[in-house]
């Protein structure tokens, strides 16, 4: 009779936990076919993660420019700069991060933005015609990470639409306006451009069981300037539940595998990247090799955070062994203990353009025509 005082006891003491915790957060952390301490039990053979939320569809605005004389549809993600992330967030009504490790970024892996001070009105950044951009994904020159120039019309009376990167140079050398390099870097990842555009998913119902493969948009309309993408659940360095979406990578290989762009010049950015660690074995779950979710090495309001992630792939030695891992320090201890192995993804030069959300900012412009 006292023992089964003793478990009704706690029983009790466990919902009420569970119901505390439920409350304390935005949802349910992870419901699993076993109970566990975060990082500390034994899962069995086959044990699955089951995030609450853990893909969901999130609009995301498009800005337009044009590329060599076409238009091309890309979005604002984050930036080097605070002031000019504040501008384009109050400007867009999305959240922009501020990301100063971008301006660290090789110049031969920046792409180029001409952004228009003066001239003809319209709906770029400054009141003024739409910014102007150097390249395209699958041209040798693109990048989604774009230094920023300003141009400034000298004689007002002259301006007219320029809409490619050689009518702006051609103008400067007459003498009709002038360029301003600055340093700020912003994360402008195309979406649609002439002749082709991201992946589009064929399966458009998202679930917390959706598959992270296939594509990670679910809709492009340019009329109402949203791009609507999966964006994936996943903890930050100390456990934090942060989400990203997924916009190019290289190589070629891993990026068609997702469904987006191929960016080989994501590579030169290996040096100033973050660790992303993903699953190779282990707990089933949501993250792209079908285990658990992947932690990433910075939250999107850390000093060293960007969207540029170097991927390291973890694998337990013994995968009837493991065990959720929630952070970056659970990483750690279990290769102390010699239970997991971590190695950087082909080599090294798996680099992937994963731009972090706040759980807030997925959950304000989340599309529920495309939960299942």
């Amino acid at each position: 009779m006292r023992n089964r005082n003793l478990n009704r006891l706690f029983i009790a003491s466990a919902t009420a936990i569970t119901i505390l915790v439920t409350m304390i957060v935005i949802s349910p952390l992870t419901t699993q076919n076993r109970t566990f301490a975060q990082g500390t039990e034994v899962a069995a053979p086959g044990s699955d993660l089951k995030l609450s939320r853990a893909s969901v569809p999130i609009d995301i605005p498009l800005a337009k420019g044009y590329e060599n004389g076409h238009e091309i549809f890309f979005i604002a993600t984050d930036v080097s700069d605070q002031k000019t992330a504040d501008q384009i967030t109050k400007m867009i009504n999305f959240t922009v991060n501020v990301a100063p490790v971008l301006s660290q970024t090789p110049d031969s892996a920046r792409g180029q933005a001409f952004v228009f001070t003066n001239g003809v009105p319209g709906k770029g950044p400054n009141g003024f015609q739409i910014p102007v951009l150097n390249a395209k994904p699958g041209d040798e020159g693109y990048s989604p990470l774009v230094q920023i120039n300003m141009v400034t019309w000298k004689n007002e009376s002259s301006v007219k639409e320029l809409k490619s990167v050689q009518e702006i140079m051609t103008a400067q050398q007459s003498g009709q306006l002038s360029l301003d390099k600055t340093n700020i870097i912003a994360n402008h990842p195309a979406v649609k451009w002439d002749g082709g555009s991201m992946k589009i998913r064929e399966d458009k119902k998202i679930s917390s069981d959706s598959k992270y493969v296939g594509g990670q948009v679910l809709n492009i309309d340019t009329d109402k300037m949203i791009v609507t993408m999966v964006a994936h659940r996943g903890w930050g360095p100390e456990g934090k539940t942060i989400y990203y979406i997924v916009t190019d990578a290289t190589p070629d290989m891993p990026a068609a595998m997702m469904g987006v762009s191929n960016a080989p010049n994501d590579e030169k950015l290996a040096t100033t990247a973050v660790d992303l660690f993903q699953f190779m074995n282990g707990i089933n779950g949501s993250g792209p090799m079908g285990f658990q979710a992947g932690i990433g090495g910075a939250n999107p309001t850390d000093k060293n955070y960007t969207p540029i992630w170097k991927i390291s792939f973890n694998e337990w030695k013994d995968p009837s062994k493991a065990r959720v891992l929630e952070t970056v320090g659970d990483i750690v201890a279990m290769q102390k203990a010699g239970m997991l192995t971590t190695t950087p993804a082909m080599g090294g030069k798996h680099v992937v353009n994963c731009p972090f959300f706040d759980p807030a900012t997925v959950f304000e412009h989340e599309n529920k025509a495309y939960l299942s």
